[in-house]
């Protein structure tokens, strides 16, 4: 699994950009993951791209599954292992995927990055901040973050 790190302090953005590039990826098929507080997970079928929010979901582009983690693993208080392995165990293999991270992982034994290399390649890192504007959508910083993750990973799949 190749995967593309989101990395930034809270409100930084990170879900925004991830759920944006999720849309501008016009997904055949949008799944929420939800783990439930008694350890199972499920699935949900998202009916539109609107819907999304922070969390995990696996989309369905070009007949590839991406694994979108886009709250980061410390705020979901679970480690990226412990998403992806639900995710296998629900018989999904992604081919890719967009990760959300903290900046700082201050929470004991949270190493998203090091975790994630156990199961694939990551083959771009990027750091984000708030981009300081209630219209942040019109701003050139916005255009540019959301077409350059949106080109990397169709590039990549």
């Amino acid at each position: 699994m190749r995967y593309v790190i989101v990395k930034g302090g809270k409100s930084s953005g990170k879900a925004t950009t991830i759920n944006e590039v999720c849309r501008r990826l016009a997904p055949e098929k949008v799944t929420k993951v939800i783990h439930d507080e008694n350890g199972s997970t499920r699935l949900s079928p998202v009916s539109s791209l609107e819907d999304l929010t922070d969390g995990n979901y696996i989309i369905r582009v070009k007949n590839k599954n991406i694994l979108v983690v886009s709250g980061a693993p410390t705020q979901q208080k679970q480690s990226i292992t412990t998403i992806i392995e639900s995710v296998q165990k629900l018989e999904f293999e992604p081919e890719f995927a967009l990760v959300a991270m903290s900046g700082l992982e201050k929470f004991k034994n949270f190493k998203t990055a090091e975790e994630l290399q156990k199961f694939g390649k990551c083959i771009h890192e990027t750091k984000i901040w708030r981009i300081p504007s209630h219209n942040f959508i019109n701003t050139d910083e916005w255009k540019k973050r959301i077409a350059y993750l949106t080109a990397i990973t169709l590039h990549n799949i």
